[in-house]
C-alpha cells in the first residue's frame, strides 16, 4: 500500500448519493499545483474535518476526458489569454463505472465555474445529435466546428465537508495523450477547493495547504496538455506557471 493509500485509509468515507449535496454546479474554484510529497501531508491535516468519497472498496478512481475544440483552437487561446466568459467542451468517463458525460464548463466574467452536462452513451470522441443540441442551447458553440483535441487521463480522490459546502478533488498521475504521442507527469498534483462561496478563512482544506507553503495557482488541464504536447507556440502567460512545475519534479523538467 502506498503512503497515499494509507493517508486515506485513514479518513472516514462518504457515500456518491451523500456527495450529491456538495455537486456544486455553480461554484467558486481554486487550484493549486503540489507535489505528492505535499498532496500527502495536506491530506494528512485534513483527515479529521473531511470525508473521502468511497465508492465499494475503492477511494481513487480513474477518469477519462477529451477535450473538444476547432481546428484553429479557439477554446484554447481564449484559455491562454485569460479570456472571461469562456467555455471548455469535453466528454468524460469515470472508468470502471460505464458512467459517461458530455460537459460544458463556462468561466464567467465574476470568476464562477457553471458546469452543465447530460449523461453520454456513445464513444468519447464524437459528439452525438442530442449533445450538439445541448451544446447549442447553454453556449453559443456550434458541434460541427469541434473536433477531439486530447486525452487527457488521470486519478482524482474527492474529499466533502458537508457543513462548509465544500468539495476538494486531489488529481495525480496525469497522462496527456494524441494519437501518436502520450506524455505522463508523475510528481504533479492539481488540487481543486470547490465551494459555493468565498469561505477561505473557514476551510480546513485552505488552512492544510497554507500551512505547507501551496499557494492558489491556476492550470488548466486541458490548456496543460495542449501545450506539453506541442500543440501551441502562443503561451508566454503560462511559462512561469511551467517554470513552477519544473520546481516539482523529481523527474527531470516536465516542461
Amino acid at each position: 500500500m502506498s503512503t497515499l493509500d494509507t493517508i486515506i485509509a485513514s479518513f472516514n468515507p462518504i457515500s456518491l448519493k451523500e456527495m450529491d449535496s456538495v455537486a456544486l454546479m455553480n461554484r467558486t474554484d481554486t487550484k493549486y499545483l503540489i507535489s505528492k510529497n505535499v498532496a500527502e501531508a495536506v491530506l494528512k491535516e485534513m483527515s479529521q474535518s473531511y470525508r473521502v468519497l468511497q465508492i465499494g472498496e475503492n477511494r481513487a478512481f480513474q477518469y477519462r476526458t477529451i477535450y473538444f475544440d476547432t481546428i484553429d483552437k479557439n477554446l484554447l487561446y481564449e484559455h491562454l489569454r485569460g479570456k472571461l466568459n469562456r467555455v471548455k467542451v469535453r466528454s468524460r468517463e469515470y472508468v470502471g463505472s460505464a458512467t459517461r458525460f458530455f460537459e460544458v464548463k463556462l468561466k464567467t466574467n465574476k470568476g464562477k465555474t457553471v458546469k452543465k452536462r447530460i449523461p453520454k452513451t456513445e464513444s468519447l470522441n464524437a459528439i452525438q445529435a442530442n449533445e450538439a443540441s445541448f451544446l447549442g442551447s447553454v453556449s453559443k458553440l456550434n458541434a460541427a466546428m469541434l473536433f477531439p483535441a486530447i486525452e487527457i487521463d488521470f486519478k482524482r480522490i474527492t474529499v466533502a465537508n458537508l457543513e462548509l459546502k465544500e468539495r476538494i478533488t486531489f488529481d495525480f498521475g496525469l497522462t496527456f495523450s494524441e494519437p501518436e504521442s502520450e506524455k505522463a507527469i508523475e510528481d504533479l498534483v492539481i488540487v481543486e477547493l470547490k465551494r459555493d462561496s468565498i469561505t477561505e478563512g473557514k476551510s480546513p482544506a485552505a488552512l492544510a495547504l497554507k500551512h505547507n507553503s501551496a499557494y492558489p495557482l491556476s492550470m488548466s488541464k486541458y490548456c496543460l496538455g495542449m501545450i506539453l504536447m506541442d500543440e501551441t507556440e502562443r503561451y508566454n502567460k503560462y511559462k512561469p506557471k511551467l517554470l513552477k512545475l519544473n520546481k516539482l519534479s523529481t523527474h527531470g523538467n516536465i516542461w
